[in-house]
C-alpha cells in the first residue's frame, strides 16, 4: 500500500491564517474570522510535518499546488525540500489564482488510473466541496480517500471521506 498526497497550498495556508487569528485571540471563533476576513499574516506552515500527519508510507506521489509565488518566496523551496513535487499555476489579470484546483483534480483522477485499486490511499490536504465529485469517482474504483484539513472544512467533504482535523496539530505544524 502506498499514499498519493495532494496539497492545495493556498487553501491550507489561507484557512490556517484564519484559524491562527482565532488562536491568537483577534477573532472569537472561525466563523467570525471568515466573516470579518481576519487573518494572522505571521502564520507559516511546516509542510514536512503536515506530510507526516498523513502517516501513510511509502508515499508514491506528493504534489504541492499553488499559483506562481513572488521571487522572494521560500515556501516552494521548503515544499520541495520535504519531498513535494510542486505544481505551479498562473494568475489572471486580476492577480487571482487560476487552474490550481482543476489541475489537482485532473492529477488525482489521472493517478487513480495507474494506482493500485484497493491498496493505495489518496490523501487530499484541502477543504472545499469542489473536490467531492472526483473523490466519489476515486472511491467508486475501490480506493480509500482521506482528507486532512482544518476543522472548518466543508461538511460534505468530511462526510464523504476519512477526515482528520489539523486543528489539534496546529502548534505542531506551524513554524514558530
Amino acid at each position: 500500500m502506498a499514499a498519493l498526497v495532494y496539497l492545495d497550498n493556498s487553501n491550507l495556508w489561507i484557512e490556517g491564517k484564519r484559524l491562527s487569528a482565532v488562536f491568537r485571540g483577534t477573532s472569537p471563533d472561525i466563523s467570525i474570522a471568515i466573516e470579518t476576513r481576519d487573518f494572522d499574516n505571521t502564520f507559516r506552515l511546516d509542510f514536512g510535518k503536515v506530510l507526516d500527519i498523513a502517516d501513510n508510507k511509502p508515499i508514491k506521489v506528493a504534489k504541492f499546488y499553488g499559483s506562481r509565488p513572488p521571487e522572494s518566496d521560500s515556501v516552494w523551496n521548503m515544499a520541495k525540500k520535504v519531498g513535494f513535487e510542486t505544481v505551479i499555476a498562473g494568475r489572471n489579470y486580476s492577480n487571482k489564482e487560476k487552474g490550481v484546483d482543476t489541475q489537482l483534480l485532473v492529477d488525482m483522477l489521472t493517478d487513480s488510473i495507474e494506482a493500485d485499486s484497493g491498496h493505495d490511499i489518496f490523501i487530499l490536504i484541502a477543504g472545499g466541496a469542489d473536490y467531492i465529485p472526483v473523490i466519489r469517482k476515486i472511491k467508486s474504483r475501490n480506493f480509500r480517500v482521506q482528507v486532512l484539513f482544518w476543522n472548518h472544512a466543508s461538511i460534505e467533504l468530511k462526510k464523504e471521506t476519512n477526515f482528520i482535523s489539523l486543528d489539534g496539530y496546529f502548534n505542531d505544524i506551524r513554524v514558530k
